[in-house]
């Protein structure tokens, strides 16, 4: 097996059924299996995503518990067989039908490259997603959600830090690409034990590009290939949603650990290249 697809699903049942129905229409010259993990825990949900029992490469996966992302994610890779692994959001839509093939392509011609991930088009304003990232910094990730992101100094440490900057146009290495669409290759998959389930939802994503570029790899973002999404995003919002928003406090207990796990350590990407 070439290419296995595993998709985590918290209540975006409808989404997923049209995102493996664009995932089927991918013109590729190898088989491709997808796995589906559902941790909603909801009946309406299910019965919706059994809709895709119809295909036969399609492996339904149903937690009797929310997982979270991590453990979530790690549980549809255990049934993985492919070569390469694509981690992908459950509102992705291959718009391109030559996306797969393009990608798995890149990865063959490349070996250096552990993970690769593609431009990405938000639905809602039909901009591109800014799926790249610097390094995570504690003060900037708490600085970009309140005033302080509006300080001179501050403001260019954060429009760095979210690379603004960054020509979404040109195939280039990265930190860290978030993970709502990447390809990683199983065999560094398994040597770093999939994701860190100490993250429960966020953080997991620098964590394991992280480890690729300590391993000697790289991260390529590759915008040859546009894929598509909701543009929502359930870490969204400022000071005041972290009140009221359980994913906003996850989101910080998560980088936390994140923090404390490479306090100290510079960017493996800086000793890789030079």
């Amino acid at each position: 097996m070439k290419a296995s697809v595993i998709i985590l699903d918290f209540l975006k049942s409808k989404r997923v059924v049209e995102n493996v129905e664009s995932i089927q229409k991918q013109l590729v010259n190898f088989p491709i299996e997808i796995i589906v993990v559902d941790n909603s825990r909801n009946e309406a949900n299910a019965k919706k995503l059994r809709e895709l029992e119809k295909f036969e490469n399609v492996k339904l996966i149903f937690n009797d518990e929310n997982l979270g992302y991590t453990r979530g994610t790690n549980r549809g890779v255990r049934d993985a067989t492919g070569e390469y692994l694509f981690i992908v959001n459950p509102d992705i839509i291959w718009s391109n039908p030559q996306t797969l093939q393009k990608m798995v392509d890149f990865l063959d011609a490349n070996p250096q490259v552990g993970i690769v991930g593609p431009k990405q088009i938000n639905d809602t304003d039909g901009k591109v997603a800014m799926t790249v990232r610097a390094f995570p910094k504690l003060f900037l990730q708490i600085a970009r959600r309140t005033w302080l992101r509006k300080l001179p100094g501050v403001r260019k440490k954060v429009e760095f830090d979210e690379m603004q900057h960054l020509d979404y146009d040109k195939t280039q290495p990265v930190d860290w690409l978030q993970s709502s669409f990447v390809a990683v290759r199983k065999n560094l998959w398994e040597k770093f034990g999939g994701l860190d389930e100490g993250y429960f939802l966020f953080m997991s994503d620098p964590d394991i590009c992280w480890k690729c570029w300590e391993s000697g790899f790289e991260v390529i973002y590759y915008p040859e290939v546009t894929v598509h999404a909701d543009g929502l995003r359930c870490s969204a919002g400022g000071f005041l949603s972290f009140f009221g928003k359980w994913t906003l406090r996850q989101h910080l207990r998560d980088a936390v650990r994140y923090h404390i796990k490479y306090r100290g350590k510079k960017s493996p990407r800086t000793k890789h290249e030079t």
